[in-house]
C-alpha cells in the first residue's frame, strides 16, 4: 500500500521531483527581460510627459554639456572626446535644420519629367530663386492666398534632436570619469578644423536656404515651402 501510494504520488503530470507542484520557475534571463521591460516602459513614459516642456528640456542638456565642458577645461583632457561630441552634435543640428523632402531632389525628377508635380513633394515646381537674404525672406507668405501653402517639415524633429544630443552629451561626460578615454592630441588643430567644417557646412545650409526660399524656423509668421 505504502509502495502504490508513492507511485500514485510520482504519476505523471502531478510535478513529481524535488519540485513537484511547483509553479515553474523563470530563469535569469527571463527575470531580467521583465524588469528592463519595466524600466523602459517607465522611461518611456517619463519621455513622453516632457515632450512639452521644450525650454526646460533643453536646459537639463544645457547643463549636462556646461559639466562636460567644465571638465575638459579644468582638468586638461578629453580634448578628442569633446571634438567628437561637437561634430555629432554639429550633424545633428544640419539634419534640424534641412527639410525631410529636399527640394533639389524633386527639381531634378521634374527635370528628367520622372514624377512631375507630386504631391507631398515640396519644391517639385519650384524654380532657382533670387540670391541674398531678400530671396531667403520672400519664402515668407505675404497673405496671397492662391499660392499652395506648404509647410516645412523637418528631416529631424526637435525632441529627436534634442534626445540624441543629450545622450551624446551624457555620454561624454561618462568618459570624463576615466583617464583611459583621454587620447593625448593637440588640441588647436582640432578646434580649427572644427570652426572650418562649421563655416563650410553652415554656409552650403545657408545657400540652400536661399535658393529654396526657406526658413527653418518659426519666426511668427508662416513659411511657403518652395514658393513660386
Amino acid at each position: 500500500m505504502g509502495g502504490s501510494g508513492m507511485g500514485m504520488g510520482i504519476g505523471p503530470g502531478t510535478g513529481a521531483g524535488i519540485r513537484g507542484g511547483l509553479p515553474e520557475e523563470k530563469n535569469v534571463a527571463q527575470l531580467v527581460q521583465e524588469h528592463t521591460n519595466v524600466y523602459a516602459r517607465k522611461f518611456q513614459g517619463l519621455l513622453d510627459r516632457s515632450t512639452p516642456h521644450v525650454i526646460e528640456r533643453w536646459i537639463v542638456t544645457g547643463v549636462l554639456f556646461l559639466l562636460f565642458l567644465l571638465n575638459v577645461v579644468l582638468r586638461q583632457g578629453w580634448y578628442i572626446v569633446c571634438y567628437a561630441l561637437a561634430i555629432y552634435i554639429l550633424n545633428l543640428f544640419l539634419a534640424f535644420l534641412q527639410p525631410r523632402f529636399d527640394p533639389s531632389l524633386a527639381e531634378d525628377l521634374a527635370a528628367e519629367d520622372v514624377e512631375e508635380g507630386a504631391p507631398g513633394l515640396p519644391g517639385s515646381s519650384t524654380p532657382k530663386s533670387g540670391g541674398g537674404i531678400k530671396g531667403l525672406l520672400s519664402g515668407f507668405s505675404n497673405g496671397n492666398d492662391e499660392e499652395e501653402f506648404r509647410p516645412f517639415i523637418r528631416r529631424l524633429p526637435e525632441f529627436k534632436f534634442w534626445y540624441s544630443a543629450t545622450k551624446a552629451t551624457a555620454i561624454a561626460l561618462v568618459c570624463t570619469i576615466t583617464r583611459a578615454t583621454d587620447v593625448p592630441v593637440y588640441w588647436p588643430i582640432l578646434l580649427v578644423y572644427f570652426l572650418t567644417l562649421f563655416g563650410l557646412t553652415m554656409r552650403r545650409q545657408i545657400q540652400h536656404m536661399i535658393k529654396y526660399r526657406y526658413i527653418p524656423f518659426d519666426l511668427g509668421k508662416k513659411t511657403r515651402y518652395g514658393k513660386k
